[in-house]
């Protein structure tokens, strides 16, 4: 079958259908492709390990223990826009290792899931370098360009979505007050009387350490919690 093939195309090539490229031309090729998908490999592993580490950094992992309603804020938080970037990279790096021979013989599906495991393996190893840090620093200092925006989100508030983040300044028989000032005058900034849930124990709270509160406003000005934790 591939004889057959072959002495077609070097038929046509003779007939002058096909014009007949340089050996260079193929090497080429094949150097593009190979720097192309290791530049998308790069950056798929990039943003998926920014997704790891904004998520850890923002505190937003606590809400998955927080009950039903923390696991809906949880979702409602998660940076799918990145989440569907990192995706078009996969798809992307699928696309271009198919273009060499050997990747048509695998089915894409699976290609795909190779790509993906390999990828959050890489993400996860990544975020055990101070790199998202070290590029977190910088955009806090306006000193990073291109991605600064994506990082400064890392700190942006969520009172809107009843997330709260602060210092433990006061503690009273059944609430306690939190306050958080970041001297960026944003509205994350600001103190906090917050109710507890009845199950959460007063006693394992201090003051100046720093707590994770999910919860809603109350017409009385109170934080009603529904979830507390140290972060």
């Amino acid at each position: 079958m591939e004889t057959d093939i072959q002495k077609k195309i070097l038929e046509k090539i003779k007939a002058g259908e096909i014009a007949k490229r340089p050996r260079l031309f193929f090497v080429l090729q094949v150097i593009v492709l190979i720097a192309l998908a290791a530049l998308t490999f790069a950056l798929s592993l990039l943003v998926l390990s920014f997704i790891i580490f904004s998520i850890h950094e923002s505190g937003e992992q606590l809400l998955l223990g927080f009950g039903q309603q923390g696991v809906l804020t949880f979702f409602a938080l998660f940076p799918w826009l990145t989440l569907a970037l990192v995706i078009v990279l996969l798809v992307t790096l699928e696309w271009l290792l198919r273009n060499f021979r050997a990747g048509y013989r695998i089915p894409v599906l699976q290609i795909f899931l190779v790509l993906l495991v390999i990828a959050a393996a890489g993400s996860l190893l990544i975020n055990f370098t101070p790199l998202h840090t070290s590029l977190l620093d910088l955009a806090d200092h306006d000193s990073l360009p291109l991605m600064g925006g994506m990082y400064e989100e890392v700190h942006d508030p969520h009172v809107q979505q009843g997330v709260f983040r602060g210092d433990v300044t006061a503690i009273a028989t059944s609430t306690f007050t939190c306050a958080h000032n970041d001297r960026d005058h944003d509205t994350d900034d600001g103190s906090w009387v917050v109710q507890p849930p009845p199950q959460f124990d007063m006693h394992t709270l201090h003051l100046g350490e720093r707590v994770y509160v999910a919860g809603s406003w109350g017409q009385d000005g109170l934080i009603y919690a529904y979830g507390v934790h140290p972060f």
